[in-house]
Parts: C-alpha cells; sequence; structure tokens
C-alpha cells in the first residue's frame, strides 16, 4: 500500500488485520516522560493532576518520539483505585503509591460503591484530558485510554497476598466484590468512550501464573475481564489487552477476545542458559515462549503489540536498543501487528536513547 495514511488509519488498520502503509509505532503512557516534562520547564505534580497538563505532555511527547497514538491517564495505576477510597502517597516526580487500602478483606465488598467513580475529581481530570486531545488532534491520531481489569483493580483495594488468600478460602465474598468492580470498571470505561477515545488500553498483567493457577485465573479473572471487553466493543471501541507477565496465560488472555494482545515474553533462551534449564518445556502450560517468535500467538488470528524490552533502555546501551528493535521487527507478522514496548519505558530514559529507538525504527518502516 503505497498512499501514506493518518497514524489513526494506521493504527485501526493494524487492528483490524488489513494492509497498513508501514508499521504503527505504539506508545505506553508517559515513557520517557522527564525528557517530555524538562522541554515543558514542568513536574510531573504539575501536569499529571491538569487535564490540560496531560494532554499537552501526550501531544509534545509524540512530537519528540514520533508514535502514532497517544494515552490518558499515565503509567499510574491507581486512578480508578483512588476514585473508590484509596489513599495515596503523591510524589513530586514520579507515580503516587498507595498509602492505606480501603478494604482489609473482600468481605467489606460493599463498602464498594461504583457510582463513586462517576464523583471523582480525579475520573474527572483524566476524561477531560481525552477531550481536549480530541479536540487537538482531532481524527489524526489514535486516541487512547488506559484502565484496571477487574482483578487488577481489587488488588489495588485489598493487598493483594491477603485478596489471594482469600480468592481460596472465601470465594463468594471476591466474586461479591469483583462484580461490584466489574460496574465500577464498566462505568469509567463509558466515561472515557463519551469523551472520544478510539480504543481502551486494559492492565491485565494479574492474569499470570507468578500469582495463581489457570483455574483460579478463569474462575476469577475471566468473566469478570470478559464481561467489561465486550461492553466497550459494543459500542464501537477497540480493546487493547496489556499483559507483561513473563508468564502470562497468553492463551487465556486471547480468549478474551480482545483487538490486540501487548505482551512482553521473558527472554527463555537466556534463562535457559543462565540456570542450565530447559525453561520453554517446564513453563509451556504457562504461555512461556521464546522471546521473538510470535508463531504461539499468531494461531489466535488477534493484533500483536510488541515486544520490544523495556529494561533495554538506562543501561547506556545503544547496540541493545539497536538489537530489540531489529529482532521485533524481523520476527513480526506481515499484517496485524503494532511496535512497541512491552511494557512502559522508564521515566528517567535519556533522549539519546530514545533517539536511537527512533533511529533504529524509521528506516525500516
Amino acid at each position: 500500500m503505497s498512499e501514506e495514511m493518518t497514524s489513526k488509519e494506521r493504527f485501526v488498520n493494524a487492528l483490524e488485520m488489513k494492509d497498513v502503509d508501514r508499521m504503527p509505532y505504539g506508545y505506553l503512557w508517559f515513557g520517557a516522560g522527564n525528557n517530555v516534562l524538562k522541554c515543558m520547564n514542568a513536574s510531573m505534580i504539575d501536569v499529571y493532576y491538569s487535564a490540560e497538563g496531560i494532554a499537552r505532555a501526550q501531544i509534545l511527547a509524540r512530537q519528540m518520539y514520533h508514535h502514532d497514538n497517544v494515552m490518558s491517564p499515565w503509567g499510574c495505576l491507581l486512578v480508578e483505585a483512588e476514585a473508590l477510597g484509596t489513599r495515596l502517597n503523591i510524589k513530586d516526580n514520579r507515580y503516587p503509591t498507595i498509602a492505606g487500602y480501603p478494604l482489609s478483606s473482600a468481605s467489606e465488598y460493599d463498602r464498594i460503591n461504583p457510582l463513586d467513580i462517576e464523583k471523582s475529581h480525579r475520573i474527572d481530570t483524566v476524561v477531560h484530558s481525552v477531550g481536549i486531545l480530541k479536540k487537538e488532534l482531532k481524527d489524526e491520531v489514535f486516541i487512547t485510554g488506559a484502565m484496571l481489569s477487574p482483578l487488577m483493580l481489587a488488588s489495588q483495594l485489598l493487598e493483594a497476598s491477603s485478596l489471594y488468600i482469600e480468592m481460596l478460602t472465601e470465594k463468594e465474598n471476591v466474586h461479591e466484590l469483583l462484580e461490584r468492580l466489574t460496574q465500577s470498571c464498566i462505568l469509567y470505561a463509558d466515561r472515557l468512550i463519551e469523551e472520544g477515545v478510539d480504543g481502551i488500553f486494559v492492565e491485565n498483567g494479574g492474569n499470570t501464573a507468578d500469582l495463581f493457577s489457570p483455574d483460579m485465573a478463569e474462575e476469577f479473572m475471566l468473566p469478570y475481564t470478559k464481561q467489561l471487553y465486550a461492553h466497550i466493543q459494543n459500542n464501537g471501541i477497540y480493546v487493547i489487552s496489556h499483559n507483561c507477565a513473563e508468564h502470562a496465560f497468553h492463551d487465556m488472555e486471547a480468549s478474551l477476545r480482545p483487538d490486540a494482545l501487548n505482551f512482553a515474553f521473558g527472554d527463555v533462551n537466556t534463562l535457559g542458559k543462565k540456570y542450565g534449564i530447559e525453561c520453554t518445556k517446564i513453563h509451556k502450560k504457562a504461555g512461556c515462549s521464546p522471546r521473538y517468535c510470535f508463531k504461539e500467538l499468531e494461531k489466535h488470528g488477534i493484533c500483536l503489540m510488541g515486544n520490544i524490552n523495556p529494561n533495554v533502555f538506562c543501561r547506556d546501551s545503544l547496540d541493545d536498543i539497536e538489537h530489540e528493535v531489529k529482532s521485533c521487527m524481523d520476527c513480526a507478522p506481515e499484517k496485524g501487528f503494532i511496535l512497541s514496548t512491552g511494557c512502559e519505558i522508564p521515566l528517567s530514559t535519556p533522549i539519546e536513547e530514545m533517539e536511537t529507538l527512533w533511529r533504529s525504527i524509521s528506516p525500516r518502516l
């Protein structure tokens, strides 16, 4: 296809497994954000809690890094949790952290009111930033909202180890909690959709053998996340399912039928050499596969989004960045692929490394 596409057209065609004029380049959250903040003469706290600041920073990041999408909110995973009662430690130059959970047990599920999503100033800020992006970028750029899956949100409202124990000992209470959180997620998704997002990027990294068994994931993750994804898609909006866990249940992730899977396989060949084990064979059922082999995921007929390892940044090795880009692009499917990192590029990544990333990508597009 020779005719040049807009960034949005390119992104959408990849999601729909159609031809593109070149491989789309995706951006996650606020990767290498400190360079952007420096150009804005601002700190994280100046812009992260401002709808105008979020939008302005995303537009500037795209100008600097050349990607085909923008995203709001950024890498903070606590937006919905804050709306539902989680107390935060607010940081000047990095993402907030949890100061206190609103629940001590899933049995307190009735303390969660999904309608609090609609009353939250934090939610309003994020939603209004999407509106600004839509007004400024119109239909030229793919606008992505970001949120958590219900099970991931539960781990931000109740300390994770307690939640996982209660998934074994207090199943009914956990299900009651997840029912409420699914409704909370749907209300948040509706706000993003009303404001004009093209797609929603859902953090579902809890779907992994690192935390629990496939049976537990099928019981506590699958039905609730599937309900959320179906609701978003029934409203004509694309779903990108993000799971950067090394031992993610990728077959189960694909069964959710997102429009794209953003993934980050672990480097099992390196692990095998280091520890003298046949990692692929041991972890086969958990989804572990060689780093740059996409064949097992291609069979699902879903757009794939990845797989540059964000750990190659901030290591003073430009060669490693070039190697990641080359390896991912060489192995990518001809259709249905968006080049991106498997998770967020560190905020403190030097501008030289981001320039190397783009130089490695652009000659091959």
